[in-house]
């Protein structure tokens, strides 16, 4: 059986790619509803990224990871842990705050959600590298 963890993890990506710019172009308009279609890709993004972080752990068991890739797999996996805990933090910060984000820091917000974004551009990248360079396949 093929793991899920190739599918799963684009997902988290594109979610919260798409929610960081409708956040950025919600605050520059004034436009709640851009904000609101944010908060529900936060959401949706934040739970695939979960769900990514949990099967990757299962491939990870089944992978056969050898030489150099077991470095880059330790930093991609490094990266998905921070990424899931950032991101984790900024959910709870928003349910929170009632799903908005919070005024007075708005900008601390956005920032840090910018640097869970980047993050998780940098964990994709080395998971390609794993695949394409090395050709780690994760099969559970």
């Amino acid at each position: 059986m093929t793991s899920v963890h190739p599918f799963l993890v684009h997902f988290p990506v594109a979610l919260l790619t798409v929610a960081i710019g409708l956040e950025i172009v919600a605050s520059l308009t004034g436009r709640e509803e851009l904000s609101r279609a944010g908060w529900w890709n936060q959401l949706a993004g934040s739970v695939g990224l979960a769900a990514a972080v949990v099967s990757g752990l299962f491939a990870e068991k089944a992978a056969q990871i050898g030489g150099g890739a077991k470095a880059i797999f330790e930093v991609h996996e490094q990266i998905a842990f921070a990424a899931s805990a950032l991101f984790a933090l900024l959910l709870l910060w928003r349910i929170g705050s009632r799903t908005r984000i919070p005024r007075n820091y708005r900008l601390l917000y956005l920032l840090l959600f910018a640097a869970g974004v980047c993050l998780l551009l940098a964990g994709a990248w080395y998971g390609g590298e794993l695949v394409f360079r090395f050709g780690v396949r994760p099969a559970a």
